[in-house]
């Protein structure tokens, strides 16, 4: 595994098929509308919504999702950060530090 988990093997996953048992349903495959859906392990999808008919199994498409409710990159100018300004350190801090002396004292 890599920087991202199981998530990275879905690209394995879409060079090569492997086989499975007939009673099996493949992992790190599911796309949705925005990629893919990258979860290991025992996760299922589940479309949930009205207006399906009961016992009525066909894919019901991507959720179409009410306007103005999916965020999308802003593609405009960002303002200057602001930092915050240093501690004036050339009188310097004054601190009482006690070093560790061993384990006895748990």
């Amino acid at each position: 595994m890599g920087e991202t988990g199981m998530a990275e093997m879905t690209d394995m996953a879409e060079m090569m098929a492997m086989p499975l048992p007939d009673n099996t349903l493949p992992m790190m495959a599911g796309k949705d509308q925005f990629g893919a859906i990258e979860m290991g392990g025992m996760f299922t999808t589940v479309k949930i919504r009205e207006g399906l008919a009961r016992n009525d199994y066909k894919d019901p498409g991507f959720y179409k999702h009410p306007k103005d409710t999916v965020a999308h990159e802003v593609e405009n100018d960002l303002p200057p950060v602001s930092r915050r300004t240093p501690l004036n350190t050339e009188e310097g801090i004054e601190m009482t530090v006690r070093k560790p002396t061993g384990h006895a004292g748990h």
